[in-house]
């Protein structure tokens, strides 16, 4: 994947229900929010690679609720889409179109529940550099959005859209690397962390 002129999409993706640790975007790492630490790192691209656009995807619904208030907030680009909140891979499609158009654009998927993600780290997922999500965010193209887009399938792969989109190629990552906050359990540890300055 090659960028050459064409700009950088990053779609960070968010939601305000959680079924496992609701609330958790608002959850804080020192001062900032978890969204409020992914919109600041995915910000800082760009600066360094041409065109890239931020942009936060929420079910509509979520406009009304406290993640709603935090992106206002923060000043976040937010793209509310109407469909059904769990069809992850719908509202990805609908927010890269309304932002993007070419084929090759790169869209960066960038999931603020892995609060140790870097800006280097979502510079290299745009420049093709193969990551799991977990540690520097996904990226493909606009073409292979659409295709995946286009197959049919079932509701956990629209959920958990990196199957649908790399189907026979999912990363896997390594044992002890990554880090997701899903759990009460998982939020400590990525405090214990930040506090260690391990940032």
């Amino acid at each position: 994947m090659s960028l050459g002129s064409i700009p950088v999409l990053c779609i960070i993706q968010a939601r305000w229900n959680s079924q496992r640790l609701p609330g958790k975007l608002l959850l804080k790492l020192g001062t900032e929010t978890l969204i409020e630490r992914a919109w600041r790192i995915a910000s800082e691209c760009q600066w360094e690679l041409y065109g890239w656009v931020s942009v936060v995807a929420i079910p509509k619904a979520d406009e009304a609720s406290p993640l709603g208030d935090e992106l206002r907030r923060i000043g976040a680009i937010v793209f509310a889409w109407d469909g059904p909140e769990w069809d992850v891979l719908g509202r990805f499609y609908h927010c890269a179109h309304r932002y993007r158009w070419h084929p090759d654009t790169v869209i960066v998927r960038y999931t603020p529940d892995d609060p140790f993600k870097t800006p280097g780290a979502l510079r290299a997922a745009a420049r093709g550099f193969r990551l799991p999500v977990e540690q520097g965010g996904e990226a493909f193209t606009l073409a292979q959005l659409d295709a995946a887009q286009q197959r049919e399938g079932d509701e956990f792969r629209r959920e958990h859209i990196t199957d649908a989109l790399f189907p026979s190629r999912v990363p896997l990552l390594p044992v002890g690397e990554g880090w997701t906050i899903d759990t009460a359990v998982d939020y400590e540890a990525a405090v214990r962390r930040y506090e260690r300055g391990e940032r």
